[in-house]
């Protein structure tokens, strides 16, 4: 219940206005990084998640913009007669293309990060690779081979870069050093194509796990509102967005998961 109700504050921070434009839908996707929490969801009086647990992610959901009830209570409970856990009123915002992650901090304490969608146009041959950082674990790098894809990437952080369209050899290694080898996996990316990889969960707790995301069709430079996941931590976003994508997304999938070597 602690997790539970740490993380929800986190979340009711992000209830703040964003700018209009000129879109009437967003895109979210949203991924469950913290382990041994489950919920459930009930938005506009009708229970519409439930059991929502760590390791899941959802596909990209397109929303309306529009105003939400939202209650949320810890998983299995009977909300006739039990105060929820967190309830409030808010409004979609309209345009936004994002990922929101729950997860824990580098010192294992519940958090929200949110991330801003990359679907800018991908040059022919390449595909792109995004590494985000969002587990109780210390800055690290990311090798594929034996060079540095990405160095020094600490939590909540992330890394994004256009690569030639290829299989490569990727590690999680601590910063600065090549043991031990934290995970490892050969890693597709496809031409037009943007893999999201996310660290969640906690290195010394053994949930540590990867989970895999893919936003394809970004050979040329994508029409209306793209979907999927990519872009820059810390953007706000409002409660409403967060909880509504969940509660609508009664059947979540689309997820790779690649555990910790060994586990």
């Amino acid at each position: 219940m602690k997790k539970l109700s740490l993380l929800l504050a986190v979340m009711a921070v992000l209830l703040v206005p964003t700018a209009a434009i000129a879109q009437d839908e967003g895109t979210v996707t949203v991924v469950h990084g913290v382990p041994d929490l489950e919920v459930d969801v009930w938005v506009n009086g009708e229970a519409t998640l439930e059991g929502f647990t760590f390791g899941t992610v959802t596909d990209p959901l397109t929303l309306p913009a529009g105003d939400y009830e939202i209650e949320i209570y810890p998983a299995g409970t009977d909300p006739e007669g039990n105060d929820p856990a967190l309830a409030g009123s808010a409004s979609v915002t309209a345009g936004l293309n994002a990922t929101i992650v729950a997860h824990l901090t580098e010192a294992g304490d519940p958090t929200l990060s949110v991330f801003v969608n990359d679907t800018s146009a991908i040059d022919a041959g390449n595909g792109r690779v995004t590494a985000r950082h969002t587990a109780a674990a210390p800055t690290v790098d990311i090798l594929a081979g034996d060079d540095p894809l990405f160095a020094g990437v600490a939590n909540p952080q992330e890394g994004v870069a256009d690569v030639p369209a290829d299989t490569y050899p990727v590690s999680i290694v601590p910063a600065g050093a090549t043991e031990p080898v934290v995970f490892e996996t050969d890693l597709e990316i496809p031409e037009g194509t943007n893999v999201i990889v996310y660290a969640v969960g906690s290195l010394e707790g053994e949930s540590f796990m990867v989970l895999a995301q893919s936003i394809s069709g970004l050979g040329s430079a994508p029409a209306g509102v793209p979907t999927g996941t990519g872009g820059d931590a810390g953007s706000g976003f409002p409660l409403a967005l967060l909880v509504a994508s969940i509660g609508i997304a009664a059947l979540v999938g689309g997820t790779t998961v690649l555990r910790r070597n060994g586990r």
